[in-house]
């Protein structure tokens, strides 16, 4: 499916399309699904995915109803949107400026978190419209080709925050070249809502998990992994001329 046609496709706010095979589009509630790692080696397709997500997120909310937090350790990818009405904050191949940004973002957590408890309502967005207030959708956006995982005190961060997101009108997607290993999982289970992998597995990588990734994907494919599920699905066709178009 053409990108350009998914935009004009009728779909709910709180919904974004990932994919599509056969039997259709792979669509994924972003209030019940607030956080998504995507894992793949350079060229498989996973900076295209982070495209349209956070594309399909600008073309549903206005700049007042959605703030970016941007990180980008290479300054390639993400650098298109640091200058759009919809910035808040960015750190472009600067990874002590990442763990800056991290850290502001945990902050905002945990504020949003002591808003609902001393609110007593159940979501931000309910929040908003009961005491006429406008907290924004915050979009996390993180791509991370030099490996920021592997430092610890990241890492810590980064586990914390998306064990978190639930009812904070908050989404975190993550682009990272580590495949799929030890730090997706915590006691067996995936810290993420949603875990999409484009790469095959080897041995090494699999080691402490079940979850049964095929080893042949073709390019464009990927696999998609929630609820103790998995299934397989082919990228959308995207041209990146549509970026500058939508910005603009």
């Amino acid at each position: 499916m053409e990108f350009r046609d998914l935009l004009k496709k009728d779909i709910e706010r709180n919904k974004i399309a990932l994919g599509s095979r056969v039997g259709g589009l792979l669509t994924l509630d972003i209030d019940s699904y607030p956080s998504i790692i995507i894992t793949g080696e350079t060229g498989t397709g996973k900076s295209v995915m982070l495209n349209q997500i956070i594309l399909q997120m600008i073309t549903r909310y206005t700049s007042e109803d959605l703030r970016l937090v941007l990180i980008d350790t290479t300054g390639v990818e993400l650098n298109r949107y640091k200058d759009s009405n919809y910035r808040l904050l960015t750190a472009m191949n600067d990874l002590d400026k990442a763990q800056e940004v991290l850290v502001k973002v945990i902050e905002e957590v945990d504020r949003r978190k002591k808003i609902l408890e001393d609110s007593g309502v159940s979501t931000i967005e309910e929040f908003n419209k009961i005491y006429k207030h406008n907290i924004p959708k915050l979009l996390i956006a993180i791509d991370d080709n030099k490996s920021l995982l592997n430092q610890e005190d990241v890492d810590n961060i980064m586990k914390h925050l998306i064990n978190d997101l639930m009812n904070l009108n908050i989404l975190f997607v993550m682009s990272t070249n580590n495949t799929y290993n030890d730090f997706f999982m915590e006691d067996g289970n995936l810290l993420s809502k949603v875990l999409i992998t484009f790469d095959t597995t080897s041995e090494d990588d699999s080691n402490n998990t079940d979850i049964p990734f095929s080893h042949d994907l073709l390019t464009g494919k990927f696999i998609i992994y929630k609820d103790g599920n998995y299934e397989e699905y082919q990228n959308m066709d995207f041209d990146e001329n549509i970026i500058k178009e939508i910005l603009d």
